[in-house]
């Protein structure tokens, strides 16, 4: 924790604008890797992603980072949509029609064929 408190006072200390440490639209996909870079303490990926969130980076060294941290996996940004539901709709009544009247035995004419 001292480490990582260390490293965010360090880079406060340059005054710049947030940036994307893995370029517009990219943020770190594996958060846990070091980035290491002669002459500088490893870094977490995932501090350095907050870092330039916080705007910890000056906007020149923010333009090269991309092409240094590839220990990082910078990944595309996707949005996450959260699913919405289908909507309800209610059963169509089916129409009730009355049923046909039974035949009474006038209506039954007797088959010629059948006797």
């Amino acid at each position: 924790m001292i480490f990582h408190l260390l490293i965010f006072s360090m880079l406060s200390s340059f005054a710049a604008s947030q940036c994307s440490v893995c370029g517009d639209g990219k943020k770190v996909g594996l958060p846990d890797a070091v980035f290491t870079f002669p002459g500088q303490p490893s870094v977490p990926c995932g501090v350095l992603q907050t870092a330039g969130e916080a705007g910890a980076f000056p906007l020149e060294q923010c333009l090269f980072l991309p092409e240094l941290i590839t220990a990082c996996n910078c990944t595309t940004e996707v949005p996450t949509v959260l699913p919405t539901r289908a909507p309800i709709v209610p059963p169509t009544e089916v129409p009730i029609m009355a049923a046909p009247p039974l035949p009474t035995s006038t209506d039954i004419v007797e088959c010629s064929v059948c006797g």
